[in-house]
């Protein structure tokens, strides 16, 4: 259990939630299933249920085996299509290498900020589509964590160092 504490945030909160969900469903059913005798339901949410800790556990081995890429940097731009179901956003990291990372809409980066995005390491299918690219490789990613927002440095000295400089 020890080392759930080196686990990225992102990463043990996916780990977690999946665990949950599939506790989730379990009581509801076994609740439904006490109420109206439903069996279906309560196999139904037993699946549910087997399936997610199943998902959980090949997380936790990915993540406990570090079998996973970060991509680190700043978000210099979001875009998006209409009538698609994606956005494309643009990451520059340190070394001004720019990097171009496709995301359901539900992934909410803003320009400015740094992130720090985690994928599953794999081979990578490309067909050309982006459409297809995208569904293709939606279970190589894991999540994200928000670093900070990104804040120039300042080429001037400040008050306090020119006073330092003096003395």
């Amino acid at each position: 259990m020890n080392e759930l504490k080196n686990f990225p945030k992102a990463l043990l909160q996916k780990i977690l939630f999946t665990a949950l969900i599939g506790v989730v469903c379990l009581i509801v059913g076994a609740a439904y299933f006490i109420f109206s005798k439903d069996t279906i339901t309560l196999v139904l949410s037993g699946f549910v249920f087997v399936f997610s800790i199943i998902r959980s556990a090949g997380l936790y081995h990915t993540i406990a085996k570090q079998k996973y890429e970060i991509v680190e940097g700043t978000c210099i731009g979001v875009s998006s299509k209409p009538f698609q179901k994606q956005v494309t956003v643009k990451v520059m990291d340190d070394a001004g290498i720019e990097s171009t990372l496709r995301f359901g809409k539900q992934t909410k980066v803003k320009i400015g900020f740094r992130y720090r995005f985690y994928f599953k390491q794999g081979q990578r299918v490309s067909v050309g589509s982006a459409y297809f690219d995208t569904a293709l490789s939606s279970d190589h990613f894991l999540g994200f964590d928000e670093l900070e927002e990104f804040i120039a440095p300042s080429k001037e000295p400040k008050e306090t160092d020119s006073k330092t400089i003096s003395q």
